[in-house]
């Protein structure tokens, strides 16, 4: 296999273009590395401190396994040859490192050389891993350490004692990102490409004898609640201290191994300023461990006071009604797939803001970095659990119904366990367009909101429907708001072919739809979470693909929603363009439902969104 160093970009097929200046490309790929390897959340590096977090980016190498035969023959032991491997940069896809892996599904291995040099006597080591899409199996020097079924959200393994001194210690991991119906998001038909491999750094986090294994805050009034979960290996008197500006509190506390402690803190925060999408206002909160004078572990994290909350018809934030003018936004940008350069996501975050954006929708967990933008320049986000056709094309291979709640329990408790003190978050959805209208979809919608409000409390929690008769998804009477997509004329209905045809197959209906909806849950706001259509760049005239007919959609659309009063706001599908799995759809290998292109070339549509939501 060649080496990526040397061939990244030999006909790179996340482009239509061909790639002159590839050097340059190459320096700026290796940028983005760097900078997406760094979240805004992460413990600091402080070794003087007892804590001490490596990132893992060094020599990894690869190894492609598409008959599925490493496991069997061992690829994972102290004496397998591993030498030539092809060398892989981590974090990155593995679709990007040849062009004959674009798509690619199916087994990966990876393996690391660790220095015996980071070795520690009589504290905590744990191998924390960002991102791997998607089922992870983990050994070191030939022991098994555990395996992980989820791709978007981080895992760990506690190494304790498994890194040895005086010798290089072997990491392999074998990574399998092919979709199973009884895995997240719980359907054979995924819309998106499953990007393969590490995709967030791999670190090496080493802690005293005990360590903050959870910090949560409650930021929704100035008097800000904090709560502090500690592990610990061994009994012992601890303190936990809490700095936010010039206020500090402590709290003593007598911690025993095996099972977490609990602590409360509380401090106020004078001369507030709310976040808001006008106004982000963020804070920030270091929390301390120590032993004595020793610190044994220190968390530090941002924040933002704001509180949102339904009052009849009406999202509030901060107390005022808030319309939502929305996006629904992928998190790969050509040709980097989901690891872009922080300076290109800020400048499509800055597009977007100039668009009159206020919120973000996906699909699935994001990047703690994404995220931190967010918070810093005021999105409001609506984060999704990946259950996405679940249930849906049985036909397709999916075979029978089956229960998702096994694996969606875990993973919605992991999303806002990690996600939870960003103030940019201010809805939970559960679900998208699954028939979430069956006896099993009720129950597990059900089952997954109330889980959604024990955990978190402070925010909304909703799942989204498509357009189909909203009273018959019962369990939208315990949601907070009601969520649906609306298609009319183009997904759903008659479909519009000509600009004349727009008014009737695609506004009125529109608005019928929306009306229907409003009166099956009269007590709860209502929220179109996608409308738009197709349109291809460079395409104009009176025909659908067009960019002047996808604005004219998206125009009708954003009328019958404005003009239907108690609408609480739409997001529109979507942003920009995006890839689809190989098998997905016949006419072209990406969604192009984007106003700008995968890689940021604005559309006739981008000039009507922003027309449209800075109107409002």
């Amino acid at each position: 296999m060649k080496t990526h160093a040397l061939h990244l970009l030999h006909s790179n097929p996340c482009t239509p273009k061909c790639f002159v200046k590839r050097t340059v490309l190459y320096v700026a790929l290796v940028c983005a590395l760097v900078l997406l390897g760094r979240s805004a959340h992460a413990r600091l590096h402080s070794g003087a401190s007892g804590l001490d977090v490596v990132e893992l980016s060094g020599a990894w190498r690869f190894q492609l396994d598409i008959d599925d035969i490493g496991e069997r023959d061992g690829w994972f032991r102290t004496e397998f040859d591993r030498s030539r491997w092809g060398s892989a940069r981590v974090p990155m896809a593995w679709d990007l490192y040849e062009s004959a892996l674009w798509g690619f599904e199916g087994v990966g291995w990876y393996a690391l050389d660790i220095s015996g040099s980071m070795a520690r006597v009589g504290g905590i080591q744990r191998l924390r891993f960002g991102r791997v899409n998607y089922h992870t199996k983990a050994w070191l020097n030939g022991e098994f350490l555990g395996e992980n079924i989820n791709g978007w959200l981080p895992f760990e393994f506690d190494v304790t004692g498994k890194i040895l001194a005086g010798r290089s210690n072997q990491l392999v991991l074998r990574v399998d990102n092919r979709p199973r119906p009884q895995w997240l998001p719980g359907a054979k038909r995924i819309e998106w490409v499953q990007y393969g491999g590490i995709l967030q750094p791999v670190q090496l986090v080493t802690s005293g004898n005990a360590c903050i294994s959870d910090l949560c805050l409650d930021a929704t009034s100035p008097r800000v609640k904090c709560t502090v979960e500690v592990r610990s290996r061994v009994n012992q008197e601890l303190t936990v201290r809490l700095s936010c500006g010039s206020v500090t509190a402590s709290v003593g506390l007598t911690v025993t191994p095996g099972t977490p402690h609990k602590t409360d803190l509380s401090f106020p925060v004078t001369s507030v300023r709310y976040w808001s999408p006008e106004s982000p206002t963020l804070y920030e909160v270091s929390v301390v461990l120590l032993r004595g004078q020793q610190v044994l572990d220190r968390v530090v994290e941002k924040f933002g006071i704001r509180k949102v909350e339904v009052s009849g018809r009406r999202v509030l934030l901060n107390g005022a009604p808030l319309h939502i003018r929305g996006v629904n936004r992928y998190d790969e940008y050509a040709p980097y797939g989901p690891n872009p350069p922080r300076d290109l996501v800020k400048k499509d975050l800055k597009a977007m803001k100039q668009a009159g954006v206020n919120t973000v929708r996906v699909h699935y967990p994001q990047s703690p970095d994404l995220i931190s933008l967010y918070d810093e320049m005021g999105f409001l986000m609506i984060e999704e659990l990946p259950i996405n056709w679940w249930n849906l094309h049985l036909d397709d291979g999916g075979g029978a119904e089956n229960d998702i709640l096994p694996v969606a329990l875990p993973a919605l408790e992991r999303m806002i366990k990690r996600d939870k003190n960003h103030p940019s978050i201010v809805i939970w959805s559960m679900a998208n367009e699954s028939p979430t209208d069956t006896p099993t979809g009720i129950r597990t919608m059900r089952t997954l909101m109330q889980r959604a409000r024990q955990l978190d409390p402070t925010r909304l929690v909703t799942f989204v429907c498509s357009q189909t008769e909203v009273s018959r998804h019962k369990a939208y009477a315990e949601a907070d708001l009601v969520a649906a997509n609306l298609y009319s004329g183009t997904l759903h209905g008659e479909t519009a072919r000509r600009m004349s045809e727009i008014e009737e197959r695609v506004y009125r209906p529109s608005a019928q739809y929306l009306q229907t909806s409003l009166a099956a849950f009269p007590d709860k706001p209502l929220l179109v979470t996608e409308f738009g259509t197709r349109g291809i760049r460079g395409i104009r005239g009176d025909a659908p693909y067009s960019e002047d007919f996808q604005a004219a959609c998206i125009r009708a659309t954003w009328r019958a929603i404005r003009d239907t009063a108690d609408v609480a706001g739409g997001v529109l599908w979507c942003w920009a363009d995006y890839y689809h799995r190989r098998d997905f759809i016949q006419y072209a290998p990406f969604g192009p439902y984007g106003v700008v292109t995968v890689d940021r070339h604005p559309k006739a549509a981008l000039t009507v969104l922003a027309e449209l939501f800075r109107d409002q």
